[in-house]
């Protein structure tokens, strides 16, 4: 009796975990935190393969489990940027690298169920750095690879705004960088990234009037890492990335807290480039899905980071 019992709990978790559906591992790939809805909303990407392979799904975690949503499906895409605009209740995406390697300028808006497009926002580009400014209620768009490279915009009242900046104290332009909101100084840091052929450390910050160079020591030089602003312990949490001169790739986890940069740890997920992150602010913790590993394979797994370590959700 008791082999039986053991013999059809064991089918039991067998078919609950092939029954489990999770996005197709991927690489160059987005994810967002959706406030209204307590959902991460994940889209596009590269898979593995021969050939290059653009996702053109969207997926949602609600905390528990993965869904598709029936029409989340869009023009697949890689490098692209997207961000959660709380004022709108909306997901808004931006360019990206699309089937034939083309870069895009496309806008689209995602509220949940279905996608809408815009007219075309800022030059046809891929990997710019995006935040949204908590404080000024705007999205901001810097650089990245393509016709505006040199360039920086900025979306409120639902329409692009093009920042005019000055030749010096400003961010070299550069792509493979990433932007998140500080909650302690109230302005959009940017950190890293690849800028004229060799990978970048240095820090900035954008007070929605100009650029501040932070000259602090921290992360060393990287970019296809990730960035992300955790509100409640108001916290930026830094993984990964890659130094493109000596290629190698990172695993390690800091935090900048308005002041200076703190290694936190070297354990949790396998060193790699080009993840994705957010912060879930239902769970208070930091959400970590796929990336690129030093075979150049792309990741499928989740992890979780809740100030203190890492932990593997699948």
């Amino acid at each position: 009796m008791k082999s039986l019992i053991s013999l059809w709990l064991l089918c039991f978790l067998l078919m609950g975990s092939a029954s489990r559906v999770t996005p197709e591992p991927r690489d160059h790939h987005a994810m967002v935190f959706d406030t209204s809805r307590n959902a991460v909303v994940l889209f596009g990407g590269n898979g593995n393969g021969e050939s290059v392979t653009y996702h053109n799904n969207l997926w949602e975690w609600d905390g528990t489990q993965w869904s598709k949503p029936e029409k989340g499906e869009l023009e697949g895409r890689s490098s692209h940027a997207m961000v959660y605009n709380p004022s709108q209740k909306k997901t808004v995406l931006f360019g990206g690298v699309i089937p034939g390697g083309l870069a895009d300028n496309s806008v689209y808006l995602w509220d949940g169920s279905n996608w809408s497009s815009l007219q075309k926002g800022p030059s046809a580009r891929y990997s710019p750095a995006i935040a949204y400014d908590e404080k000024r209620k705007a999205i901001i768009l810097f650089s990245g690879a393509g016709k505006g490279e040199d360039e920086m915009w900025e979306w409120r009242n639902q329409q692009w705004h093009e920042i005019k900046l000055p030749e010096d104290n400003r961010p070299n332009p550069r792509t493979r960088s990433q932007m998140a909101y500080d909650h302690v100084r109230e302005t959009v840091v940017l950190f890293g990234g690849y800028a004229n052929g060799t990978s970048v450390g240095d820090m900035w910050e954008w007070d929605g009037i100009k650029w501040s160079q932070i000259n602090v020591k921290g992360p060393g030089a990287r970019n296809n890492h990730t960035m992300v602003s955790d509100n409640h312990r108001k916290r930026i949490v830094l993984f990964g990335g890659k130094e493109r001169s000596s290629n190698q790739l990172y695993g390690d986890t800091w935090e900048w807290d308005g002041t200076s940069w703190e290694k936190v740890s070297d354990a949790g997920p396998q060193p790699r480039d080009m993840t994705a992150a957010v912060y879930d602010q239902n769970a208070k913790r930091v959400l970590l899905f796929g990336g690129r590993d030093t075979n150049r394979k792309a990741l499928g797994d989740f992890w979780a980071w809740d100030g203190v370590k890492w932990s593997k959700i699948h």
